[in-house]
């Protein structure tokens, strides 16, 4: 008893001692720097500063030292490196982020805290809790993510044990201390990393992660539980929340009053999807499109190197290739541009969807998502990958082709114009990038589209409503990835706008539904309004206008999806259909308003015919197979004189 009562002082003393870091963090809020991985793109750099203006205010309210001056330790990548393209990488930017953030007016920062536009942070309990952490130490805090099998993604690293490898998940932030930053300055002494990384950066989390691995001798990912993949009591740093528009909660930014969300919305309608294809997959995965996705969309055309009237393709010069389809994709954009500039009944669309036909999408979700942007000044969007991003030129960011191509109508023609592949089998989706880049056009990322399947990304950072995209058919089914993560959202979508009650149709249309029972497609209401690519094919192989049986094409144009006088729908594509082969009308390039009769169908001569069967043994997956020989860097690329800048158009 004695001896308790001569111990308990102690203790008294020293709870006394520990008391003030649970009242108020021990650590300063100035010392910590702030990070952003943001884009310029108005939409997402309004949501990085809003992000900021929560940051700063935060810290404001912590530490009275800085009031009423504007604290200088939150930065945004857009911001603070406009000029280097890899700075969504991380590790291209290693040296400049010791220079230019942890060199701060305070000079007393200690953490480095990265964080991406959509995180959530919480000043206080981050404070408190990087304050139980020695900075003096080398320490890289994150929360955990690992690959539940070796993914493509991520090179098949680990294939042995893909699970023993840890890496962050940015959107719940890393926190790496100062110490660390200059350890990893020491590995890039001529700005290379040694050892050496790829020259492709695809997952920056993934890839920096290796970096401070130093496969085995460097510095592991130590989890935190304040560190949060979704909000919890406990987090300093989580995700955003998002609403049920597939917006982020918060709607202006900070400084300006600037709207996060864009003025004009996006329907399906306003979307021309264009699949590339050929021979080899008409039988295979052509019928996986047309039984999940494509049944809600109104503009598709399946771009081949054959014709196949039972799809119906529209056939292309170029024949496939194993190793890239440049030349393809540059003849499918001048297709698709001429037909918006001859066809007015698709003036509304505003976007061109570019895929592969292993791409599995939601057409409601993508719709969504490129509501939050302008198709008059975003004009190129997708997945983003990096190449040559340590290199002394910086290299360049490119949108994936597997996951999706979005391109704005108003950057087509321009791109046209300026735009040649080195060779028609170099990879489209890079060669694209690059000729984007000339023109001052560069990607707009977002994590909903996915290059590969859902298995290899971890649950944590795949977005069950607003996913927009992934690709591959390998080991999977198509038809249960669909219908898991896309169909409930697209039939609600076609449900509410795109279905009429059935009182509500025209007589002529319910008689031409009726007279044409093969155009209901797995008992769905006659009334439904069909998508354009839905249409019979009469016996010139055209498509047939819906109401009119005798398949002759009106010359008046009436809006998209809206019955005429008659009640009957219009023609889906009077002035050029790319839907099929054959042309109703065609049109001349050089004098748009000749206009006259389908020419005679041309006999193939013999020579065509080996053409196609070589074709046929030279058609590949659409997929991209990277190799160093055919990769473009931006040096070896000849300046075009008649280059506009997407601001002007």
């Amino acid at each position: 008893m004695y001896r308790v009562a001569l111990l308990l002082p102690v203790v008294v003393l020293l709870l006394l001692v520990q008391l003030p870091s649970f009242v108020e963090p021990a650590l300063a809020a100035h010392e910590l720097s702030f990070l952003v991985l943001s884009q310029p793109a108005r939409y997402n750099a309004a949501r990085a500063r809003h992000l900021r203006r929560s940051i700063i205010d935060q810290i404001r309210e912590l530490d009275q030292e800085i009031a009423p001056n504007e604290p200088d330790n939150v930065f945004l990548t857009h911001e603070l490196f406009p000029e280097r393209e890899g700075a969504w990488a991380i590790t291209p930017i290693l040296g400049h982020i010791r220079t230019a953030v942890l060199k701060s007016a305070h000079r007393t920062a200690r953490w480095l805290i990265v964080c991406e536009e959509q995180s959530h942070v919480n000043v206080s309990l981050l404070a408190h809790h990087l304050a139980e952490e020695d900075y003096r130490e080398k320490l890289f805090l994150g929360y955990p993510l690992y690959d539940r099998e070796a993914t493509i993604i991520h090179h098949f690293a680990f294939f042995k044990n893909p699970t023993s490898f840890l890496y962050p998940y940015l959107r719940a932030g890393i926190a790496l201390t100062v110490p660390l930053v200059d350890h990893l300055l020491e590995l890039l002494p001529d700005g290379a990393p040694r050892p050496a990384l790829s020259d492709f950066f695809i997952d920056a989390a993934h890839e920096f992660a290796l970096l401070v691995w130093q496969r085995g001798k460097g510095y592991p990912l130590q989890p935190r539980r304040y560190l949060c993949a979704k909000a919890q009591p406990h987090c300093a740093i989580h995700g955003a929340a998002w609403n049920h528009e597939g917006l982020p909660s918060t709607r202006h930014s900070d400084d300006d009053n600037e709207s996060i969300s864009s003025d004009t919305s996006t329907d399906v309608d306003h979307i021309m999807f264009a699949v590339k294809t050929c021979h080899k997959y008409h039988k295979d995965r052509i019928p996986a499109l047309k039984n999940t996705w494509t049944k809600y969309v109104q503009h598709l055309r399946y771009f081949s190197d054959t014709d196949d009237p039972s799809i119906p393709t529209v056939v292309t010069s170029v024949p496939n290739s194993s190793a890239g389809h440049c030349a393809k994709t540059l003849e499918i954009l001048q297709l698709i541009g001429d037909e918006l500039r001859f066809n007015s009944s698709l003036h509304p669309v505003r976007w061109v969807m570019l895929v592969d036909d292993d791409t599995i999408l939601s057409s409601s979700s993508l719709a969504r998502f490129l509501s939050s942007y302008d198709p008059n000044r975003d004009l190129y969007l997708g997945e983003r990958y990096g190449y040559h991003l340590m290199g002394s030129d910086g290299g360049y960011s490119y949108v994936t082709g597997g996951g999706g191509i979005v391109l704005s109508v108003a950057i087509l023609d321009a791109l046209q114009r300026t735009c040649e592949c080195p060779s028609a089998s170099s990879p489209d989706d890079m060669i694209l990038a690059a000729c984007l880049q000339r023109l001052g056009v560069r990607p707009i990322h977002s994590p909903l589209f996915h290059q590969a399947r859902p298995s290899d990304y971890p649950p944590e950072v795949l977005d069950r409503h607003h996913t927009v995209s992934f690709h591959k058919h390998w080991q999977i089914d198509p038809q249960q990835v669909y219908n898991r993560w896309f169909r409930q959202q697209d039939e609600r979508h076609f449900e509410r706008h795109v279905a009429r009650p059935f009182d509500s149709c025209p007589p002529t249309v319910m008689g031409a539904l009726f007279q044409h029972p093969n155009r209901l497609t797995n008992g769905a209401d006659p009334c439904l309004r069909l998508p354009r690519h839905l249409g019979a094919r009469n016996e010139n192989n055209s498509v047939r206008e819906l109401g009119s049986p005798d398949g002759e094409p009106e010359h008046k144009m009436t809006p998209p999806h809206q019955p005429n006088r008659d009640g009957q729908l219009p023609h889906p594509h009077p002035a050029r259909s790319l839907a099929t082969n054959a042309h109703p009308q065609w049109f001349d390039r050089e004098n748009p308003k000749r206009v006259g009769p389908a020419r005679p169908t041309q006999t193939e001569p013999p020579e065509q015919h080996g053409l196609a069967r070589s074709t046929r043994k030279l058609c590949a997956s659409n997929e991209l197979q990277s190799n160093g020989d055919l990769l473009l860097r931006p040096q070896n690329l000849q300046e075009s004189t008649n280059i506009i800048k997407h601001t002007d158009l």
